[in-house]
């Protein structure tokens, strides 16, 4: 599942930095290249492939949705606390989640959304 070209002429990818050791709890999402705007990063346990918005959406399931972050220099990045809700409890050692960025992207028209590309994660101890 890929992403579609924001207003910013790419397409967003969704990266990570730390691990995804459970005990570390030091993982770092990002996405990029996107709007300066409001979006947020959400988790799921299964993968899709559906048109939403300006973009596709691949993550599907019980959505576990982390609260909003302002993108700056067309980065949207947020740091996982695996101890916090919504979180706490779910993405556990041994545990695979699909992740991926939403962000609003009033420029492009249409949906005025998009979304990045997906990763999934299995977590460590």
């Amino acid at each position: 599942c890929q992403s579609t070209p924001n207003s910013t002429g790419g397409a967003a990818i969704l990266s990570t930095v730390g691990s995804s050791s459970v005990a570390a709890n030091e993982l770092v999402l990002h996405a990029a290249p996107v709007p300066n705007a409001f979006g947020l990063f959400f988790f799921g346990p299964s993968q899709v492939n559906l048109p939403f918005g300006n973009g596709v959406r691949c993550v599907g399931g019980a959505l576990l949705r982390l609260g909003p972050s302002l993108a700056s220099t067309h980065l949207l990045s947020r740091q996982l606390d695996l101890g916090s809700p919504p979180l706490a409890g779910k993405l556990v050692a041994g545990s695979t989640w699909n992740v991926q960025a939403w962000f609003r992207d009033p420029q492009a028209g249409a949906g005025e959304f998009n979304l990045s590309s997906a990763l999934s994660i299995v977590f460590e101890p």
